[in-house]
């Protein structure tokens, strides 16, 4: 990576630190690039793992590469619309186009060992950073926010859910992320397992309820009533105007 090209990516990183308060985010990492190719325009995602193409055309991912000056990140879905507003104001300023790719935390970690190509890797836990820091795939690691999971139900809490063990309720449904897709199912599935309420709740969602792969995914089915309650990080509910949240010991 060149000093101009470092210079730059430590501008856009100082500018989402910036906007820390704003993000739902434990850490982004620099990739350390498999070759030097530069990734095509695209500045959009419906928020399912897909992205949308902007300036560039039609080619989508990090092998959509273009000469030129440009950056293609890598980062977890339930932070999507801050980050949409963080890159349009550094393009603005820097002329610098980024392609942003969303998912899940260890399907994008999936995706960058397989490509080992990119600029920006921001997962939704530190422990995904490490990772890729641990399989050499990044060079630099800085934590930008602070983020905790919570229940999340719907505005005036119909289902009188309190707690860990209301989702256990036989007249509870539940959304949960996956474990080995998102963020939020693995954290979830690491403290509760330490509560020693995981063994129960996993069931009870598997034959009621659901496993999503990302974050926002969990919110939009409990926005849209499919289900009653789900897990999801606080900072996903400044999204959600008719959600909220219900704080517990063992999710803290």
């Amino acid at each position: 990576m060149s000093n101009r090209r470092h210079g730059r990516v430590n501008s856009f990183l100082l500018t989402v630190a910036g906007a820390a308060c704003l993000l739902a985010v434990l850490g982004i990492a620099l990739y350390k690039l498999g070759n030097k190719n530069r990734p095509s325009v695209a500045n959009a995602s419906s928020g399912d793992g897909k992205t949308t193409t902007g300036k560039a055309g039609d080619e989508q991912g990090p092998a959509a590469a273009s000469s030129g000056d440009s950056l293609f990140m890598y980062c977890a879905a339930g932070i999507r619309l801050p980050v949409e507003k963080i890159v349009a104001q550094y393009e603005q300023e820097y002329g610098v186009p980024v392609q942003l790719q969303y998912g899940g935390s260890n399907t994008l970690l999936s995706q960058l060992e397989v490509s080992k190509m990119g600029d920006l890797y921001l997962a939704a836990d530190d422990s995904y950073t490490q990772q890729a820091q641990q399989k050499g795939l990044v060079q630099e690691a800085i934590s930008l926010a602070v983020m905790r999971p919570v229940i999340a139900v719907k505005k005036g809490n119909p289902k009188n859910i309190q707690g860990i063990e209301d989702l256990i309720r036989e007249d509870v449904t539940v959304a949960l992320g996956n474990p080995d897709q998102a963020a939020i199912g693995k954290t979830a599935r690491k403290l509760l397992t330490a509560s020693r309420q995981w063994q129960r709740l996993e069931p009870h969602v598997t034959q009621t309820g659901v496993f999503k792969p990302t974050v926002p995914e969990v919110a939009n089915d409990i926005k849209l009533g499919s289900v009653d309650a789900g897990i999801v990080w606080d900072t996903t509910l400044a999204l959600y105007k008719d959600l909220e949240a219900i704080r517990t010991p063992e999710l803290d």
